[in-house]
């Protein structure tokens, strides 16, 4: 089902008062606007990603979501961002490079059924990204998807000219094209991965609250500096906590000692929410199908990080998790993203 907008929402995205995008639609600048049966314009992302760009909040993202280890919900990451940046008006590219192929599926493609996939654009010359991708059936997102056969792209790309830069030679032609790239990539760190790496400007790491979860974080830092070091390539990290129970004490613990441990890094957690458990049944990002859940929320509130402009997100680094956590909350209030007394948790904030 398509998103549609209110004009107070389209002037949240562009940063404007709602005055001016109803100019720009006088102008014509907003395209055609469709109607809804009663006669009132039902705004829908043309209108938002047009809107973005007049209010100049189109600034380019490519994120690598990345992590050894496998699990820990690299794929429902990469799949509700992307989601949610469509929701924010962007235009989306979402990059499989993961042999499972689980983003693929998530988008409700069945990999064994295409014709060309992202081991296509690594290993074959002749193939760019005009040719693999794929629009999905959420407006504003398309795909690039992957197939079983990337467990063979290690061998060809060691034989490639420039093999760690050859995804971004082939995507660089579309970085203009997109608001923002995510790219899905192995529970390795293999060469496609640093492929991923080096087509990206920053990285979403997500980790467990588990005792292993800061010796983990620390080797792949050391990776991301040996990239800065030897290819001259260097990445912004953030961490992003997932399925986290607060209700079990040590979770919380090692969420302070990854805070100490990588300050300016930790990104507000995802919490354990069965609603991630239950949009992949129903073939759709958890920012769909159950909007007004915690998790919706919470990846709703990633892709806002991923946009806004670097001041404002290194303000907001440079709050505590609680502080963060409260000035979330009072503007999604103020946008009416959560019903008065209520905290992001679901929770009556009055009771809690």
């Amino acid at each position: 089902m398509a998103k549609t907008y209110t004009l107070a929402e389209l002037a949240g995205l562009a940063g404007v008062a709602s005055g001016r995008v109803a100019g720009w639609e006088r102008q014509g600048l907003l395209g055609s606007v469709p109607r809804g049966s009663d006669g009132a314009p039902a705004y829908g992302f043309e209108q938002a990603a047009r809107c973005v760009e007049l209010g100049g909040r189109g600034q380019p993202r490519r994120v690598c979501v990345v992590n050894q280890k496998g699990g820990v919900g690299k794929t429902t990451t990469a799949f509700s961002l992307a989601a949610a940046l469509a929701d924010l008006g962007r235009r989306v590219l979402a990059v499989d490079l993961d042999a499972q192929a689980n983003l693929t599926s998530s988008f409700g493609f069945d990999p064994d059924l295409l014709t060309l996939t992202s081991e296509d654009l690594l290993a074959r010359d002749d193939v760019g990204p005009e040719d693999v991708i794929l629009e999905t059936a959420i407006e504003g997102v398309h795909a690039i998807p992957a197939d079983i056969r990337l467990c063979n792209v290690e061998a060809r790309l060691q034989e490639a000219y420039n093999r760690e830069q050859v995804l971004r030679a082939k995507l660089e032609p579309l970085f203009d094209r997109y608001h923002a790239i995510v790219f899905d990539c192995p529970p390795n760190l293999s060469r496609i991965t640093i492929n991923a790496l080096l087509a990206s400007q920053e990285v979403v790491v997500p980790i467990e609250t588990q005792s292993y979860s800061i010796k983990a974080v620390s080797d792949l830092t050391s990776t991301f500096a040996l990239l800065k070091e030897k290819l001259r390539h260097d990445l912004r990290v953030w961490l992003l906590p997932t399925k986290v129970d607060r209700r079990v004490p040590l979770a919380v613990e090692i969420l302070d000692a990854i805070e100490e441990a990588f300050p300016g890094r930790l990104l507000d957690p995802i919490h354990l929410d069965p609603a991630l458990v239950r949009a992949p049944l129903v073939c759709e990002p958890v920012t769909r199908a159950f909007p007004r859940s915690r998790a919706a929320r919470e990846y709703g509130r990633l892709a806002r990080f991923v946009v806004a402009p670097d001041a404002q997100r290194e303000r907001w680094m440079a709050l505590s998790l609680a502080e963060r956590r409260a000035a979330f909350d009072r503007e999604e209030a103020s946008l009416g993203l959560l019903e008065p007394g209520e905290d992001a948790s679901g929770a009556s904030a009055l009771r809690a």
